[in-house]
């Protein structure tokens, strides 16, 4: 019990020394909070996409074809989602868009692009853009190429296979910024960097 005691009075000793520095950097935490906050919000432009293999309706087989229809969709859309994120459609994309293509602008462009399956037969495609426009035309680009490019594809392979958007427009709006939650964080950031930093230097001390 006494050792313990003696131990936090330790760190309550030290805390007390260095509560300026702590300060200081919990401070810094706090301003790079709001530095972040205040920066111009980026739009987010999102759309989905529904896979489907249609059917001879005529067919004496139906229920099989429909079955063998769904099955087939259903492992086509993890086709569609890859397809989405390659190199190929975003390079395609962007030089429709008449952005220079190289391995800079691929990689930034890359980090702009979310692909996720929110569904068996159905796929999220979302993209941020520094403006309204930039955030749409990028979406609906990646979107016309994935039409263009899985519709010559099933051509010679299986045309039964088709992909179509849920809306023809995508829905473009600007991210949420919280300065409560962005002060938030760099406070508690900033603390811990602060703690952390006492630790290492009376470490080093020893």
């Amino acid at each position: 019990m006494n050792q313990n005691y003696m131990e936090l009075r330790e760190i309550i000793k030290l805390l007390t020394k260095n509560k300026a520095e702590i300060l200081l950097i919990t401070l810094m935490g706090l301003i790079a909070g709001t530095v972040i906050y205040m920066l111009p919000a980026k739009y987010v432009s999102s759309g989905a996409f529904y896979i489907k293999r249609s059917t001879d309706t005529n067919s004496t087989f139906f229920t099989y074809e429909g079955y063998y229809a769904q099955q087939t969709a259903l492992s086509y859309a993890n086709t569609v989602a890859a397809l989405l994120e390659s190199i190929d459609l975003r390079s395609k994309s962007m030089a429709e868009l008449g952005i220079s293509v190289d391995e800079f602008s691929l990689r930034k462009y890359q980090k702009l692009i979310s692909v996720k399956k929110v569904g068996p037969q159905l796929i999220s495609l979302s993209v941020k853009g520094k403006t309204y426009d930039e955030a749409r035309n990028f979406w609906e680009a990646l979107s016309n190429s994935l039409i263009q490019t899985t519709s010559e594809i099933n051509s010679n392979g299986d045309p039964n296979l088709s992909i179509s958007k849920i809306n023809s427009e995508p829905v473009v709006k600007q991210e949420y910024k919280s300065l409560w939650l962005n002060l938030s964080v760099g406070f508690g950031l900033g603390l811990v960097s602060g703690l952390l930093f006492i630790s290492l230097k009376e470490y080093l001390k020893k």
